[in-house]
């Protein structure tokens, strides 16, 4: 009993941001992510890349890649957690798909959200983006409910959350086109919007922002499916 009840520890990757006033870049967690694994059970820790680069004023190509030694920083910064969150973000590194693949290859619950999302699907291959067309709303981010998403009534995903068809927020301007080792089990129109490994213990991504909506069951349900998974 009190393995089932114990916290899990989350890792969530930080990501840069730029503190305008002074000119410093952080690296940062969205304060409801944090949030949403509280209230799910579970115990927030940040995940830190280990190049000693920065990030704000380099783009992902201009980074060398990683040596031996930052691989091993970061497995044992993944290995302190019992599941991993990828947020979403605007770019994405070469240790996001590092930490990905090293998720999905050792069967550690990972949670891909938006960019997330992303990466878990061109996790194999990287050419695999297409901007949205302009049939839906996709990138508001000031709505709290743009549009439904319709799930695989034979996915995991619709067992956690036990609706076929409910609104989320949105504002993304990409759309993945290949899903990798994924299966895409969530849809508006022709844009996937949730994939997942059904036989792992957690791998699933969504294309909207779950964590702001914590007053939904959706969202509840499926940060509680993640935090479940973790505890196992």
């Amino acid at each position: 009993m009190q393995q089932v009840n114990r916290k899990p520890v989350i890792g969530i990757i930080t990501r840069p941001l730029l503190d305008e006033e002074v000119k410093v870049c952080h690296l940062s967690i969205a304060e409801d992510y944090r949030k949403a694994i509280i209230l799910s059970g579970g115990i927030p820790i940040g995940i830190l890349p280990p190049q000693l680069v920065d990030y704000e004023n380099k783009l992902p190509k201009e980074i060398d890649k990683l040596t031996q030694e930052e691989i091993e920083i970061l497995i044992k910064e993944i290995r302190m957690c019992d599941g991993i969150l990828m947020p979403g973000g605007t770019r994405r590194y070469e240790y996001d798909k590092f930490i990905t693949n090293y998720c999905l290859e050792n069967n550690i619950p990972i949670l891909g959200i938006c960019l997330g999302m992303q990466l878990l699907a061109t996790s194999i291959h990287h050419d695999t983006l297409e901007f949205t067309d302009n049939k839906f709303s996709h990138a508001k981010p000031g709505d709290n409910q743009v549009h439904t998403v319709k799930l695989d009534k034979s996915s995991r995903l619709y067992d956690i959350i036990s609706e076929e068809e409910f609104y989320v927020n949105s504002r993304h301007r990409y759309k993945i086109t290949d899903v990798g080792l994924f299966t895409a089990v969530g849809f508006s129109g022709n844009i996937i919007e949730a994939i997942e490994i059904k036989d792992k213990k957690f791998a699933i991504g969504v294309q909207w922002h779950p964590e702001n909506l914590m007053d939904t069951n959706p969202s509840q349900k499926l940060f509680q499916a993640f935090i479940n998974a973790c505890r196992k």
